[in-house]
């Protein structure tokens, strides 16, 4: 039995395909899942440009910004927990969003939770754009002391 596995979703097909072929090749219980969706603080700048005279200050636009960002993330998190929770196996399911740079944050939920399993998709949003892993994936497997299950979601052409 896993006692607590970390699930980061980027919502792309890559990490739903992942979680699909855990539920396939895993037979064992699952205790607790904490599915992370990370904001990425890069993209926030690009939100930013074109929209500076709406607000007069910046920090109230970022804080807006943030807000809508992790209220939308909560909803699709939301609508994919029911369904995650089944084929995870799992006795008991969270689902959590944070702000920042996604492996970074990934890592830090991980020591924070003490989790005995990182569920990685071998690809994300970016796809083929990456010949072997993601970026984000890599540089979790790299900064990470926590175990990590790199799921292959992509099929070699």
């Amino acid at each position: 039995m896993f006692r607590k596995i970390l699930f980061p979703t980027d919502f792309s097909e890559g990490s739903m395909r992942a979680i699909q072929r855990f539920n396939r090749d895993n037979e064992s219980e699952v205790g607790e899942c904490i599915i992370l969706h990370v904001v990425d603080e890069g993209r926030l700048e690009e939100l930013l440009n074109g929209y500076a005279y709406l607000y007069k200050r910046e920090e109230r636009e970022i804080k807006d910004i943030e807000e809508k960002l992790k209220a939308k993330a909560m909803e699709k998190l939301t609508e994919r927990a029911e369904r995650c929770k089944k084929m995870m196996k799992a006795n008991k399911l969270r689902i959590m969003v944070r702000f920042g740079i996604p492996y970074e944050e990934i890592v830090k939920v991980a020591e924070e939770e003490n989790v005995s399993l990182i569920l990685l998709p071998s690809h994300g949003k970016q796809g083929f754009s990456y010949e072997i892993f993601g970026s984000t994936t890599m540089r979790v497997l790299k900064k990470t002391k926590k175990p990590v299950l790199i799921i292959k979601t992509h099929e070699e052409e």
